[in-house]
């Protein structure tokens, strides 16, 4: 579903009188909808005024496009939903700063609305005061995202005005010499046209990927378990996720340790969503099951019994035996620690080779997807293009629409070398094993990411400048890469996700905070639906 942000450049716009009328004007040729995101009660602005004082913006837009998700996008048959910005009505500083979340948060193209002051003309002043405008919705002043502006209220005639927007970057969308009540803009057959001229790119963004991820995972009803419940970040975690019901949570620990910590830590254990289960009660249970499934390393009781001791075992166990649909590990274990287990014991689904990661990247404007980041150092062709494979399959699963850019040094050609063979390889086994994948290599980062790089250096290719999917040749580059982008950025990033299993079990690092375990679990819960 396309959407058109319409947004204030000034005061006493009428906004709500021309977005219902921009939104009938496209619904002539278009199923198109009308939405507020923010309303005008007074009891909203309070709500949006306590969250913004907490610095709490992100859970706003999340409020919001859970809303969104319930009401609107369940219209199939809704081509365009043009949404309406928050008002200078508001007295409030923070409009701008609203609509350009809003803006982002929605992937929408926007429309802004300008009006004289009382008695003035739209002059150079107010046409730089519209240009600066659009600057912020578009920083590169690219104006990809920018339809065009509505002058409302005019004095002007409409050939003063087209003169006057001559040489400015932003289209002079029409003029309305008055507006009152429900009267309609007359749009020209060129204002429609600029849908074409302007290709909606299609993007996932952050807050939407963060209400699609919570809302999936509270419909579905799943248990994760945790296999180091005595850690005070997972106990914190388990108890916002009962809260939010994002999973129903098995800790695994002393029930009395748990409670203890808990108590120091000043948190209330929910009776609902939440089960305490002590490891060494239950291990005895599984010691066969396990010889069973090991019988071919020649796995006995008593070795199965000491492996058990290792609560991540145990909790691999109930996943193995269908009492737990994931497992997230690794606030205080090793990688190895938390996926050894996984391989021998749950293994990996038949038509994989190999078990990858991946990292969801939540850059300001978009999810983009990275991987190999955590597990496969040095992969050959093979597993490069089974890693792309699997990448392209979980980010279709998360809402991405994938488009592959196998990342090297060289841009199709331009250098040589073992390296670039084997990212070569990989491309041509992924086209024939999946020829629906939209992928492209090798690629510099630049090339894949930058449309105008991209253009320049493979204007043929339909990934170049438009990649959401990277796959780097090894651990060391991707690795690096991540953490470069999270670090210098500040951005969050979600995983490292594991891909290859039969069911879903993930790992975290040992640095990892409260939140990113909560976002794992509803991407455990969320794979678990595979």
């Amino acid at each position: 579903m396309r959407t058109i942000l319409v947004v204030p450049v000034n005061k006493n716009v009428g906004l709500t009188t021309v977005t219902l009328s921009v939104e009938r004007a496209f619904s002539t040729q278009l199923k198109t909808c009308y939405w507020e995101p923010i309303g005008r009660e007074i009891e909203t602005i309070h709500h949006l005024d306590d969250l913004l004082s907490q610095n709490k913006l992100s859970t706003l837009l999340e409020e919001i496009l859970v809303s969104f998700r319930a009401l609107i996008m369940p219209k199939k048959e809704i081509d365009l939903c043009v949404l309406k910005g928050l008002s200078y009505r508001i007295p409030r500083s923070y409009v701008l700063d609203i609509n350009v979340a809003l803006a982002r948060a929605f992937n929408a193209q926007i429309v802004l609305v300008a009006s004289p002051a009382d008695e003035d003309l739209v002059d150079e002043a107010v046409l730089r005061q519209i240009e600066l405008t659009a600057q912020f919705y578009d920083p590169d002043y690219a104006m990809d995202r920018m339809l065009g502006c509505i002058v409302n209220r005019s004095r002007q005639s409409e050939t003063e005005l087209r003169s006057l927007f001559a040489q400015s970057p932003v289209s002079l969308l029409t003029c309305v010499p008055s507006m009152k009540g429900e009267s309609e803009i007359t749009l020209s057959a060129d204002w429609i046209s600029i849908l074409e001229q302007k290709p909606y790119k299609k993007r996932l963004t952050p807050p939407m990927f963060n209400a699609t991820l919570f809302d999936q995972a509270e419909q579905a009803k799943k248990t994760i378990v945790l296999p180091e419940g005595e850690e005070p970040r997972t106990i914190q975690a388990a108890i916002i996720c009962a809260q939010k019901k994002v999973a129903h949570c098995i800790l695994l620990g002393r029930e009395e340790s748990i409670r203890s910590i808990a108590t120091q830590y000043h948190l209330s254990l929910p009776t609902d969503y939440l089960t305490i289960i002590d490891p060494v009660q239950i291990a005895h249970k599984y010691i066969k099951p396990m010889v069973e499934l090991r019988k071919q390393k020649g796995l006995t009781e008593e070795e199965a019994q000491k492996q058990l001791t290792d609560s991540v075992v145990v909790g691999t166990m109930m996943v193995q035996q269908g009492e737990a649909d994931g497992l997230v590990s690794g606030a205080i274990h090793t990688t190895a620690n938390t996926v050894r287990p996984a391989l021998q014991l749950i293994k990996m689904v038949p038509d994989a080779n190999v078990v990858s990661s991946l990292f969801f990247m939540a850059l300001p404007d978009e999810i983009l997807v990275y991987a190999d980041c955590a597990i496969n150092q040095n992969p050959g062709a093979e597993v490069l293009a089974d890693t792309a494979i699997q990448t392209a399959d979980s980010a279709k699963q998360f809402g991405i629409d994938p488009r592959v850019a196998m990342i090297s040094y060289s841009t199709l050609g331009s250098g040589a070398g073992p390296d670039v063979e084997k990212v070569q390889k990989a491309v041509e086994l992924i086209r024939a094993k999946r020829s629906d994948i939209h992928v492209d290599g090798p690629l510099q980062y630049d090339a894949a990411a930058d449309p105008i790089v991209g253009k320049l250096k493979a204007p043929k290719s339909e990934v170049a400048g438009r990649a959401n999917v990277f796959i780097f040749p090894d651990l060391n580059t991707g690795n690096t890469v991540y953490k470069a982008v999270q670090r210098t950025n500040r951005i969050f990033c979600f995983g490292p996700m594991l891909q290859g299993l039969r069911k879903p079990v993930n790992d975290l690092s040992r640095g990892c905070l409260v939140e990113d375990i909560v976002y794992t679990i509803a991407l455990t819960v969320v794979q678990s639906l595979k």
